[in-house]
């Protein structure tokens, strides 16, 4: 089943006589990719907002194609279309729309949005406009678990647990270690089976000759260019180090053959050995009302090719900085605004990490209220009480790199690049004070 994903498409046009068909189209899709009744619906209550939005958004009916995708923990929904004129303010964080006859066509967005765990806007030559909707399956969350008796430090051999054992493995993490160096996945043992199946994350456990998880570590591919792994977790109490570098080596072997340039360890644990990775960068991390470092390492795979990047004239001394340091090639591409037509409305997404009181806005639309609306989403989250906020921006966008000013006028100061993360490099910046 490993990378294998089912596409289900149907193309319509936006007029609501096909309302019907979309609502059976969205429902029967999500139960077939196992959602849940409950979260099928909820699925399908977003489609149906947005399709009649997009309909009302139209005066002739124009062509749009639907696509439901099998993610295996989760089904997404994509609405493709070209030539549809919108607002999107109802997507951001802070929406509150006003009830007159505009902020009812809003509503809609506004429920779609609260109905799914995300909701993402893509705007690509190829692909032309639209929406995605991605709906998890629900999971139950991790019992932490210790064994009895640790497990042995020698004639350990390396491979990919069954489900069974992955299942111990995660709780073995959630019994022996702070939630601060984990990802959030990994509070539902279910839903990382179901991720390793789908091929999202790979998964390297050392067993003992009884068989027992005496540690593992785990990765994902990021882009084509970057691979992040997290760990090592080591269960055994003595000879931690020894198998920490087994695991290490091990998924280092594992990945040889992969195209990626480069390997990042943003959750390494005291286990990992030295002289694998570099320090790429640290983030400043309260946990607990504590201020602590979060680490993020890095390891050159492969030579680095270089790439192009964008940037506002305020982040080149940064820039210019981290690239020299850590040996990157990069072309820098001056951008700023002037005085071109821009949308009236702008929209950031806001990625929740609960378990770690962090959340992670990003740019998702350009529009002339950035500022304004950035500062309202700071706001909303201070009075949420989240310790942890962080701006991330993608430089392989031109109209990302030209926020900066925007980024820098709401508190922002860039902390940590992360190469090839997504287009280009990821900026990740954190809030002063």
């Amino acid at each position: 089943m490993q990378g294998e994903q089912t596409d289900i498409r149907l193309s319509v046009e936006t007029d609501m006589k096909f309302l019907p068909l979309v609502l059976s189209f969205t429902e029967s899709s999500s139960r077939i990719f196992g959602l849940e009744d409950r979260d099928a619906l909820k699925l399908t209550l977003a489609g149906e907002e947005v399709f009649s939005y997009l309909c009302r958004m139209t005066k002739d009916p124009k062509p749009i194609t639907l696509t439901m995708v099998n993610g295996f923990y989760y089904a997404l929904l994509r609405f493709a279309f070209d030539g549809i004129d919108f607002d999107l303010r109802a997507f951001n964080l802070t929406a509150d729309v006003a009830p007159d006859e505009e902020g009812l066509d809003e509503m809609g967005l506004l429920i779609a949005s609260r109905s799914v765990d995300r909701m993402t806007i893509f705007h690509e030559a190829m692909e032309g406009t639209g929406f995605e909707l991605i709906k998890e399956k629900t999971y139950p969350a991790v019992e932490p678990w210790k064994g009895e008796e640790a497990p042995g430090k020698d004639g350990l051999s390396l491979g990919r647990p069954d489900a069974e054992n992955l299942k111990v493995f995660v709780r073995s993490i959630a019994g022996r270690y702070d939630p601060f160096i984990y990802p959030q996945d990994f509070r539902y043992p279910g839903k990382v089976v179901d991720m390793v199946e789908s091929g999202e994350y790979g998964v390297l456990v050392a067993t003992d000759r009884k068989g027992r998880i005496a540690g593992g570590m785990v990765w994902r591919s990021s882009g084509p260019s970057m691979i992040e792994c997290y760990g090592p977790y080591v269960f055994v109490e003595d000879g931690r180090r020894k198998v920490g570098e087994e695991l290490v080596t091990g998924l280092i072997s594992a990945i040889g053959r992969s195209e990626a340039v480069c390997l990042m360890n943003r959750y390494s644990t005291e286990d990992l050995p030295q002289g694998y990775f570099e320090e790429l960068g640290t983030i400043d991390f309260v946990s607990n009302g504590e201020k602590r470092p979060w680490h993020f390492l890095f390891r050159q795979l492969k030579e680095d090719p270089g790439c192009r990047v964008y940037a506002d004239a305020g982040m080149e001394e940064f820039l210019n900085s981290q690239y020299k340091r850590h040996f990157l090639a990069r072309e820098i591409v001056p951008v700023r605004y002037e005085g071109e037509k821009q949308n009236a409305h702008s929209v950031f997404g806001a990625s929740f990490q609960h378990s770690q009181n962090l959340v992670v806005l990003s740019p998702l639309w350009d529009g002339a209220d950035a500022r304004e609306n950035l500062a309202r989403h700071i706001d909303a989250l201070r009075s949420e009480g989240i310790a942890n906020i962080l701006f991330r921006i993608d430089l392989g966008y031109g109209w990302h790199a030209r926020l900066y000013p925007v980024i820098e006028a709401n508190g922002f100061v860039p902390a940590i690049i992360i190469p090839y993360r997504g287009k280009a490099d990821y900026v990740f910046f954190t809030l002063r004070g």
